[in-house]
């Protein structure tokens, strides 16, 4: 597992965990009766305006500041966001009856919420290895996706929000606040059992409504609205009840994040589907509060409420009864409650699930060849490679290239798509990084199974770009233009054979075909080496090429230097080391692919000087 999904994965569980304590912490304070106790009573099961104004305010972010690519970016997150979310509604649909029958209506509101927390999934510290699904658009489509996708967006939100908008001024324009002082000693009391702390909210009448509803999205704008009909006392308190749990649980904000998705997601029609049963277990949730503890009597007076208060919900609106489609199933939960788990670990789990399975489905734009994008910018033949390694948790090989301008030919040919969203790749089987030396500065490149790197470390930002490989890279080609580089690694054994330590002895100089590729004669360098293993009796050497020949010249710090052939070692491979301090040079000739290397490196055993 690699280390950006270990930590997506802890994350995900701690805030799973907290959806889990939530579910059951609010559980637990509804049930207190204590008049003790200061804590508001009714508390939101998921707040409903996380994910929009995440969305909104960093599509805003973007556009003004507007950073390379940004019609991509954006249309990347909406679509990694919300086909998520959709993909998620259609699973939750498709199971609701189940957990409506074993799992409590609060949990079942809660499930429609959580993905309101889907953000967390959009930030660097989220980032997955890499995407299991790619989906290419042409380069220079996204600004016209986004455009439509964003016009039908705001089209529906404006709809609805102008709608809310005129269901509530035909609501309150003829209000006018209760002076009953019957129901208003209801309601008073109501609102302390509630305890509400210092609330904002109005109790008014309207001829304009036939249900009760509570119409507002801010506290301080929101008004509960009783019909022009008389009430019993009883009744009012189970109204007031139902209507102040959905102001603490601040459910009109949860009808407005279900509103976004759908809007966001205008052209599924199972969205618009969801957002129907979600305002439905919202209800149930609400009348499962309600008759908490309540007998068999409240229970059948609160089903005649339903049944007499059917009317309308507009909006971001939250009624006692806003339609006859979920009646029935409200009226068997209300009248014969079965016992049901609370739900809370179920609400943690799924949100596990949905975080760690997001992102897998991403975007990526034709971007063209590799000499379009790969280079910069630059002309490719003035890019010279000046390091190549494959690394991995194992080894860093270092490679050097045998055709550079055969493979140069090879990158500026490749067809290259440009990626969306966080990915690091880091956890497949294979990464090549190869450091170029360009006219503007040094450029990188690191080659994945499905995905290349690029980062012009001449640049003060150094802002990576990520380019999808349609089809996978083809190794077999890429390595055609590489062997490893000579080296020699050394392991270092006691008396009995056992391996203690192990290193990579300098290379010192390197000569193929006449060309000298590597020489350090003329800047000498500490040589590696190792020092205070005193247990160290002798060396296996194994070179990262078939070798044809070699020796060892050993210079002892004190007596003179000697020479063994690779013949005159008495085990292949293994060097006996001098019995103090000594410099080693082993000079070697090592098949290559484009003929033989003449190498020489060295190391240090003990403190030599």
């Amino acid at each position: 597992m690699s280390t950006e999904l270990f930590m997506r994965g802890l994350f995900a569980l701690l805030m799973g965990g907290c959806f889990c304590w939530a579910v059951h912490r609010n559980k637990s304070v509804e049930d207190t009766f204590d008049p003790e106790q200061k804590h508001q009573r009714y508390l939101p099961l998921v707040s409903g305006i996380v994910l929009p104004i995440f969305v909104s305010l960093t599509a805003v972010v973007m556009l003004v500041v507007r950073p390379a690519g940004v019609e991509e970016s954006l249309l990347a997150m909406f679509f990694s966001l919300f086909l998520h979310i959709s993909a998620y509604y259609l699973a939750l649909l498709a199971m609701l009856p189940f957990l409506r029958r074993h799992f409590s209506a609060a949990a079942c509101a809660a499930l429609w919420l959580i993905p309101n927390y889907l953000y967390l999934t959009q930030q660097s510290f989220m980032e997955l290895p890499a995407p299991a699904l790619v989906l290419r658009l042409p380069m220079g489509t996204a600004g016209v996706l986004l455009a439509v996708w964003a016009a039908g967006a705001a089209a529906v939100m404006l709809f609805k929000t102008v709608s809310h908008l005129r269901f509530r001024r035909q609501v309150l324009a003829p209000a006018r606040p209760e002076e009953d002082p019957a129901a208003l000693a209801v309601w008073q009391a109501e609102v302390e059992t509630a305890r509400f702390q210092k609330p904002k909210f109005r109790l008014v009448r309207s001829p304009a409504v036939v249900t009760p509803l509570s119409v507002g999205l801010f506290e301080r704008t929101t008004r509960v609205v009783l019909p022009e009909k008389a009430y019993s006392p009883e009744e009012l308190a189970l109204i007031f009840r139902h209507e102040l749990i959905h102001i603490g649980r601040q459910d009109a904000w949860s009808k407005f994040f279900l509103a976004f998705c759908a809007a966001m997601c205008w052209f599924d029609p199972l969205m618009w589907l969801a957002m129907g049963r979600s305002a439905d277990d919202l209800e149930l949730s609400c009348d499962e509060a309600v008759l908490q503890n309540e007998s068999d009597q409240r229970r059948r007076q609160y089903a005649d409420l339903l049944l007499t208060t059917a009317g309308d919900g507009r909006g971001f609106t939250t009624c006692l009864s806003p339609g006859a489609k979920a009646m029935r199933y409200r009226l068997k939960s209300v009248v014969k409650p079965a016992k049901k788990f609370t739900g809370g670990v179920l609400v943690g789990a799924v949100f596990f699930v949905l975080c760690m399975t997001s992102g897998y489905v991403t975007l990526a734009f034709d971007a063209g060849t590799g000499a379009d994008v790969l280079f910069d910018g630059q002309d490719p033949a003035v890019c010279a490679i000046s390091s190549a390694r494959n690394w991995n948790s194992e080894d860093q090989e270092e490679l050097l290239c045998l055709d550079e301008q055969g493979f140069i030919d090879f990158l500026a040919a490749l067809p290259l798509d440009q990626l969306a969203g966080n990915y690091s790749y880091d956890d497949g089987p294979r990464e090549t990084i190869l450091i170029w030396d360009t006219p503007q500065g040094v450029l990188s490149t690191v080659f994945y199974e499905k995905a290349i790197k690029v980062v012009p470390l001449y640049d003060e930002r150094m802002e990576s770009a990520w380019y999808a490989v349609p089809g996978g890279m083809d190794w077999g080609r890429f390595d055609a233009f590489f062997e490893p580089r000579p080296a020699l690694d050394i392991v270092f054994e006691d008396e009995s054979g056992q391996r203690f330590a192990d290193i990579g002895a300098s290379l010192w100089y390197l000569e193929q075909n006449g060309s000298v590729l590597e020489d350090r004669a003329g800047s000498p360098e500490d040589v590696s080496g190792v020092f205070g293993y005193e247990e160290a009796r002798q060396v296996r050497f194994s070179f990262s090429l078939p070798v044809r020949e070699y020796s060892v010249t050993v210079e002892p710090e004190n007596g003179a230097p000697y020479t063994l052939s690779m013949k005159e070692l008495p085990e292949p491979d293994t060097l006996p080391l001098n019995s103090g301090p000594a410099h080693y040079r082993v000079q070697a000739s090592l098949e290559g692919r484009n003929g033989a290397y003449s190498a020489e490196f060295r190391f240090a055993v003990g403190d030599a000087g």
